[in-house]
């Protein structure tokens, strides 16, 4: 059977994980996982920063395994962090549960490491087994060809070098080396999602087929290469009918999403990462005569519009805006949705040779004069109605402020109220600078 040592280096290797001799912080919880890993990585020539997150889960079996890791990194040479997080204290405080506190909590201290030493990645300790087992939990809760990968060996910053190693192999090697490790016992008891999945499950797909774990792997190897056509596909259905705005807001074209071959996984692949779940992208599918209709979820809106799905830009900004005062006999009028003509006179905030304006966007039963209606009101969500914009842009449609007065609604239409006419004496012009 070929070496561990040797499987990892072909593996960091073929999936370009590791640079020779790089720096890695290593997750090391002196588990059998986190110390094969720390010694195998050690032993290729790279250099190990082991961090060590205390919990406090686990009452004095957490403060064992804090004192074996010191001891291991102290006989070793490896330089160690330690944190220590009241993780039940904090999965409280952000509403959620303790295994994905723990997570949340421990990834985003690997990264702050991360840049701390000048490492070139972060390194844990998950192998074969894990992954078959992180396969069927995603087949049971539902899931794409994605969830059926698997872990990859790179997540980001995040590398997985024993995914070529299954448990047994782990356990062989450390026992090779002679090398102890602790046992959390929470592994071994039959209460967590995943050790069902790897005390009851496996065994008993096992005792139906020797080769189940086996074969599921060599079932993801396949899948990641399906994965591959699937992404270049989909890049190519996504660029015939999604406009992605500079401000971050997405336009996705309804009729050539609907001519597309499965309209429903391009729609997937767009907005899943926006927090969208498939019940949502369902109904944005059979809503699309729906004019109007908005779906939410925690990070952005997604509106049903005339001819396309709109997502929500991911911000917004006022504009920025000039003014200058000019005498009369000194215009000359430019046809520029972008320049407003304001007579200076009939401005309740024209002090001196300033006009202090305010910019506001749109609250529920303004009225504004439009220009060219002789003074006459109108609802201002009518007059973006007439104008074909969708709620996103009635939402932040911005407006130039005289108090209480809408001068002018900005780049579309100034307000009547303020007309140059023959009586103007002095007028403030106002520019819609680009942004």
């Amino acid at each position: 059977m070929e070496k561990a040592q040797e499987k990892v280096k072909r593996f960091i290797q073929t999936h370009q994980l590791l640079s020779e001799g790089a720096r890695v912080v290593v997750g090391l919880s002196g588990g059998p996982d986190s110390v094969c890993l720390a010694l195998l990585l050690d032993g290729l020539g790279y250099e190990v920063a082991a961090a060590h997150c205390n919990f406090h889960l686990r009452g004095e079996e957490s403060m064992r395994d804090e004192q074996f890791v010191t001891d291991l990194c102290l006989q070793k040479g490896w330089t160690l962090r330690k944190e220590h997080l009241d993780t039940e204290a904090y999965a409280r405080q952000q509403g959620i549960s303790i295994e994905m506190a723990a997570r949340e909590y421990r990834y985003d201290w690997f990264r702050r490491l991360l840049k701390e030493v000048g490492a070139e990645a972060i390194a844990v300790g998950h192998h074969q087994d894990d992954n078959v087992e992180t396969m069927l939990l995603n087949l049971t809760r539902g899931t794409g060809i994605k969830g059926l990968c698997g872990m990859q060996p790179r997540n980001g910053d995040v590398v997985r070098p024993l995914l070529c190693l299954t448990r047994k192999e782990v356990l062989a090697f450390l026992q090779e080396m002679g090398q102890d490790y602790v046992t959390d016992h929470t592994n071994l008891e039959d209460e967590y999602a995943r050790n069902k999945v790897r005390l009851d499950v496996l065994p008993q797909l096992e005792r139906i087929n020797q080769g189940a774990t086996k074969n599921m792997v060599s079932t993801m190897e396949n899948l990641k290469e399906v994965m591959k056509v699937y992404q270049e596909a989909m890049k190519e259905a996504v660029s015939q009918c999604v406009e992605h705005k500079e401000n971050g807001e997405i336009f996705i074209h309804i009729q050539t999403l609907k001519g597309l071959p499965s309209p429903i996984s391009v729609l997937h692949e767009v907005l899943s990462p926006l927090g969208f779940n498939k019940v949502q992208i369902n109904q944005m599918l059979s809503a699309q005569d729906e004019c109007g209709k908005v779906f939410v979820s925690a990070e952005r809106r997604v509106l049903i519009d005339r001819e396309y799905i709109i997502v929500e830009a991911d911000y917004y900004s006022m504009p920025h805006i000039s003014q200058e005062v000019i005498p009369i006999e000194n215009l000359t009028i430019e046809k520029d949705p972008c320049v407003a003509y304001l007579d200076a006179d009939k401005l309740q905030n024209f002090q001196l040779s300033t006009f202090n304006f305010q910019l506001s966007t749109p609250k529920e039963g303004d009225t504004f004069a439009p220009f060219g209606m002789g003074g006459k009101r109108k609802l201002l969500s009518d007059f973006l109605t007439d104008l074909k914009l969708n709620l996103f842009e009635k939402e932040r449609q911005p407006l130039l402020m005289d108090g209480e007065e809408i001068a002018w609604v900005i780049g579309r239409r100034s307000s009547d109220l303020y007309r140059v006419d023959s009586q103007t004496k002095r007028v403030v012009r106002v520019r819609l600078l680009p942004q």
